[in-house]
């Protein structure tokens, strides 16, 4: 499956309102791109701090965490899948009902929370997003929930101006926003594939079962389509 067909599906159906909130998270997250790869090389090396990708290392070693909005990436490379050169991991932290809990009084941090998986990206060498995937809890431990509430951690995810990340952070978020029709099936079609097995305890972990979904990602392609559809929405106008 590729994302390109449900965005385009999502998008024609939006209203100009809509379309033209849309293209402006789009174009943030390519100035934003265009930025960390001016000062860093690309998003890659801009985590690395331009050292060799070691396997299985996190990077940056701490994660990138925004303690305001519970959320977390880190970006690390272990396979060899097609153009992939790695992938980042984002997660939301959550309480086992789906919420986030601080102590009161004191200094943020995380209560009975846990870093929740909501999906991965793959980047190739050059740090372009070629796919989203999901991962089984084995891989991730936290908590799992079902694909309308992760989706709505989903809408949650945002990182804002964490110290050293604030670049790739800005290009983040804006490309969890643009992919949410992407990310929304992609956890349908997870859910889908945990429903075969009769024992979603056992399935979760299976380590057989690694990778529950996947959907590639044309980026370039896809900013391409939707300025095209503005264009056509402004011409008829």
């Amino acid at each position: 499956m590729r994302a390109s067909g449900l965005l385009r599906k999502d998008w024609a159906s939006q209203g100009d309102l809509e379309l033209k909130a849309t293209l402006e998270v789009a174009r943030a997250g390519l100035a934003a791109f265009a930025r960390v790869t001016r000062s860093s090389g690309s998003l890659i090396r801009s985590w690395t701090r331009k050292k060799p990708v070691v396997a299985y290392e996190h990077y940056p070693p701490d994660d990138v965490v925004d303690l305001r909005s519970g959320s977390q990436f880190f970006y690390h490379a272990h396979r060899s899948h097609g153009s992939e050169h790695g992938h980042l991991h984002l997660f939301w932290h959550a309480t086992a009902s789906g919420r986030r809990r601080y102590v009161a009084g004191r200094s943020r941090r995380w209560v009975r929370c846990e870093p929740t998986h909501l999906l991965a990206i793959g980047l190739d060498n050059r740090g372009l997003p070629v796919s989203l995937f999901t991962v089984n809890l084995w891989v991730t431990d936290g908590y799992c929930f079902d694909a309308a509430t992760t989706l709505a951690m989903v809408d949650r995810f945002a990182l804002d101006q964490v110290a050293g990340h604030v670049r790739s952070s800005a290009w983040l978020t804006a490309f969890v926003r643009l992919y949410r029709p992407a990310i929304a099936a992609l956890l349908q079609q997870r859910d889908k594939r945990l429903s075969r097995y009769p024992d979603r305890g056992l399935a979760l972990a299976n380590r057989r079962l690694e990778v529950l979904s996947r959907i590639d990602v044309d980026w370039g392609a896809d900013l391409e389509a939707l300025e095209a559809l503005a264009q056509r929405r402004a011409n008829r106008r």
